[in-house]
């Protein structure tokens, strides 16, 4: 039994930059994953701060209201607060195992940290991304991923990163582990929940084999 994180957030740079917008987590478990909870956090300042918000590349705003479903009006909608959010998060991992895909991401520069505090409360015991892009870069060095586009597109990139075990996307990760899509999941918005679950049906192929 384990847990998938998955967040949301106005960017990259981690607390106290940036805050976590969303939160869902689904569990494995006897090789069915399962949403077990989602929530949008309030913050009632947030159309100030995403006036504000300068992205690493110099645009302007955050990237995930202007490429996902999610709005500004969500965020000021939202029935709880993060102080309240975290507190229901910690009561859900407190003594699980629980992991996401980009550990250093998620847990690193978020839910290590205010107010989410979940590094004593939970077993990280590894990072679903790490342990996907070693199992997909063998299968398409061993041209045995069915989506054949999809194999030349991981490889090329590769090579064109200059780095042997470049990053594979959760969305490429699972169109490679999982070609079947039994569980519908291309069809889903990829919101904080809905990568959960994808995530968690990465790692439960990974477990598999």
């Amino acid at each position: 039994m384990v847990l998938i994180i998955d967040t949301e957030t106005t960017g990259l740079s981690g607390y106290p930059k940036d805050r976590v917008l969303e939160i869902g987590i689904a569990e494995l478990e006897e090789g069915s994953v399962r949403p077990v909870y989602s929530e949008i956090i309030r913050y009632s300042d947030i159309a100030e701060f995403d006036r504000k918000y300068v992205n690493p590349d110099g645009s302007e705003g955050i990237w995930i209201y202007r490429n996902s479903d999610l709005r500004i009006e969500d965020t000021l909608d939202a029935a709880k607060d993060a102080e309240a959010v975290a507190a229901e998060v910690r009561e859900i991992v407190s003594g699980r195992e629980v992991t996401s895909y980009n550990v250093p991401f998620d847990f690193g520069k978020f839910l290590y940290r205010e107010p989410w505090n979940l590094k004593e409360l939970c077993s990280v015991p590894y990072d679903i991304m790490e342990l996907a892009t070693k199992r997909v870069y063998s299968l398409a060095e061993e041209d045995m991923i069915p989506d054949k586009a999809l194999q030349d597109r991981l490889l090329r990139e590769r090579e064109e990163s200059y780095h042997p075990n470049k990053w594979i996307r959760s969305i490429d990760a699972y169109r490679a582990l999982c070609p079947e899509d039994s569980m519908g999941l291309e069809g889903m918005r990829h919101r904080a929940i809905d990568d959960a679950v994808m995530e968690g049906w990465i790692l439960r192929t990974l477990l598999k084999n």
